[in-house]
């Protein structure tokens, strides 16, 4: 099942647009999403603007799996910026905001320790608004980055 910054990856169109929301409308919508493994499963969203907030209630499989929140930040250079709170169906216990960044077709999440001392991120490279690929990374040696998973998203 699709767990953490998988959730809040769920985005479609690497539009920069002045209006910070008009980016995340592109989330809204149906997914098949194949993971690195071969597993496939249904993903929906239902995003909305509502007010200072952007929301989007995912779910898996026909079963509530989240509500992902965004809250713009200020521009980074020519880059869009947000704070993004997962809130599972679970009520599982909230881990810190993380950050996302929008440069071009590339969305980078800084994630959380994924074991400790252990940095991890997600990268969502964008091929037109219907296709991303989704790579979880970890921090290596000397300022590297490497592969631990990946999932392909196609809108259906």
């Amino acid at each position: 099942m699709i767990r953490g910054a998988a959730l809040a990856v769920l985005i479609a169109t690497p539009a920069l647009a002045a209006d910070p929301y008009e980016a995340l409308k592109a989330m809204d919508g149906h997914w098949t999403v194949t993971a690195g493994s071969g597993r496939v499963e249904k993903v929906d969203n239902a995003c909305s603007r509502t007010g200072l907030f952007f929301v989007c209630e995912v779910t898996v499989e026909g079963k509530p799996a989240a509500l992902v929140v965004f809250r713009p930040k200020d521009r980074e250079e020519s880059k869009l910026a947000y704070r993004v709170q997962t809130l599972t169906a679970g009520a599982d216990r909230l881990a810190p905001w993380k950050d996302l960044v929008i440069d071009g077709t590339t969305w980078t999440y800084s994630d959380s320790e994924h074991q400790p001392g252990r940095k991890t991120r997600t990268v969502i490279t964008h091929s037109g608004p219907d296709y991303m690929h989704v790579q979880v990374e970890a921090e290596g040696k000397d300022d590297t980055w490497n592969p631990i998973s990946s999932e392909s998203f196609v809108r259906r």
